[in-house]
């Protein structure tokens, strides 16, 4: 009930900002599978397949003025375990933030919003419905936060560009402790091909441990597709313990053979045993290294509404115990719509 509430107070708020006399928009998105489980370690999960919605988006956009913008986002997911009871869609706000351009080229944002990690990756890639970018899917970093940012260009044409931001690293969540994420990340786009962009943060998960993450990016696109390529660190430490490492190296390529089908194939190579692993919708063990291969075929039937039936799968390499985990792999029926 309480859920439910929620929802309908979100809904009523944002029905009753669009009646107000300011530039806004109203939209929203949404994706899911018909899923059907090919192998896993669990013999439970083996032949599982069904229907599942994994995400909904409604979002409000407003141009409070010239200068102040602000948005209000709900989104409803599933959980996406493989539990023993069915779970429905749960609300949240997923973004609530205002900025201020205060110059043409600069601007000050406060409030939840996109973290740096991999904000400008994931638009690139263009197929976050497929599946999450790489340091999203074995959780390193969260997609969100709560903070303060600062974001432009250094030059008119917008080759040149920036963003810095200081945040709770509490994700979407109320902050409940006293350590913090500091951020930044520069983007080249030299044409309207071309995109290279390196970021870092550095964080504090507690008074004796901190997490950093140093990554690189470049990607060009064409009338034929788009391909990116990827190359990220994480890099723990403690005192008095060894440093844990977490290099990454992904790459995808995208072919667009008509206006109605396209391709998509991505591999990510983990070079040293995931810190996090994936226990949603994909399952992917942690404390191994491993290689995951995906491959999609893209219908477009109209251009808000895309099906794509694709393969994932994930196999691991031999620990130091001996011990090699059983590959996981799922086939899907992708379906994406935008309303």
């Amino acid at each position: 009930m309480k859920k439910r509430v929620t929802m309908f107070v979100l809904l009523a708020t944002l029905l009753v900002a669009v009646s107000q006399p300011v530039k806004a928009a109203f939209s929203a998105y949404a994706f899911g599978d018909y899923y059907f489980i090919l192998n896993s370690p669990t013999d439970t999960q083996e032949d599982q397949h069904g229907f599942w919605l994994r995400r909904v988006y409604m979002t409000y956009d407003a141009d409070i003025s010239d200068k102040i913008k602000a948005r209000a986002r709900l989104e409803m997911h599933s959980d996406g375990k493989f539990g023993a009871s069915e779970l429905t869609l749960n609300p949240f706000v997923k973004d609530a933030y205002v900025s201020y351009q205060f110059h043409p080229l600069h601007a000050v944002m406060l409030g939840i919003q996109e973290s740096l990690t991999w904000a400008n990756i994931e638009k690139f890639y263009g197929y976050r419905h497929l599946e999450k970018t790489p340091f999203d899917l074995y959780k390193t970093r969260s997609s969100r936060d709560f903070g303060l940012s600062l974001k432009g260009s250094f030059d008119s044409g917008k080759k040149f560009n920036y963003a810095f931001m200081y945040g709770n690293y509490s994700s979407y969540k109320e902050e409940i402790n006293q350590y913090k994420q500091v951020s930044g990340r520069f983007t080249f786009n030299p044409d309207a091909n071309w995109m290279f962009e390196i970021s870092g943060d550095l964080v504090n998960l507690s008074a004796t441990k901190k997490s950093s993450l140093l990554q690189a990016f470049a990607g060009f696109t064409g009338d034929w597709g788009r391909i990116g390529l990827n190359y990220g660190r994480e890099t723990i430490t403690e005192d008095g313990k060894n440093d844990i490492n977490f290099n990454l190296f992904s790459a995808f390529l995208v072919g667009k053979f008509s206006p109605k089908l396209e391709a998509v194939v991505r591999y990510d190579m983990c070079m040293d045993p995931l810190i996090s692993g994936n226990d949603r919708f994909f399952l992917i063990a942690k404390g191994y290294e491993a290689n995951f291969l995906m491959a999609g075929l893209g219908i477009n039937i109209h251009p808000k509404f895309q099906v794509m039936p694709n393969i994932k799968m994930i196999s691991y390499k031999e620990d130091a115990a001996g011990v090699t985990p059983a590959d996981f792999s799922q086939f899907n029926i992708t379906f994406y719509w935008v309303f």
